[in-house]
């Protein structure tokens, strides 16, 4: 390949380099590539059909803080209010998902343990869990108790 072969081929690449950056960057292109932020994604799912909640939210639904209203009420009615239990479960080393499962049905936190264990067996849960200590309450799904102590 001689000189001038090169030097042309040499140039057409660099023209070719232009025009393609030209109509990206002049199009404006570019720029559907980046992050929305928080209200636009929001604002697109909604009106895409999905309902967006904060996460927060969701907790205050599912964990409803005790009233004191209530106390005097619970003595003066004959209602029967399910009361929420509460139990820190203490992870150790080498617990198995049987073990864990047994101390939480003792402690009335679910009622079936061999179920909960299938349930942590079944999704591979039971290799995950980590050693600590977690505050699990009664009306926790089995989706709950199980990220609860794989994180």
């Amino acid at each position: 390949m001689n000189k001038a072969r090169l030097q042309g081929l040499s140039a057409g690449i660099i023209i070719t380099t232009t025009l393609f950056a030209g109509f990206y960057y002049g199009t404006g292109l570019f720029f559907e590539g980046t992050t929305p932020t928080a209200d636009e994604a929001k604002e697109l799912l909604v009106k895409k059909g999905y309902l967006v909640t904060h996460p927060m939210e969701e907790a205050k639904k599912t964990v409803q803080p005790k009233d004191p209203d209530m106390d005097s009420m619970e003595k003066g009615t004959s209602k029967k209010v399910p009361s929420i239990v509460t139990y820190t479960i203490k992870v150790k080393t080498n617990m198995t998902t049987a073990e864990i499962a047994d101390s939480l049905a003792k402690e009335k936190i679910i009622d079936d343990a061999a179920e909960f264990e299938a349930y942590m067996n079944d999704r591979d849960f039971s290799k995950k869990i980590q050693i600590g200590e977690f505050v699990v309450t009664n009306n926790m799904t089995y989706r709950q108790l199980a990220n609860t102590l794989t994180h």
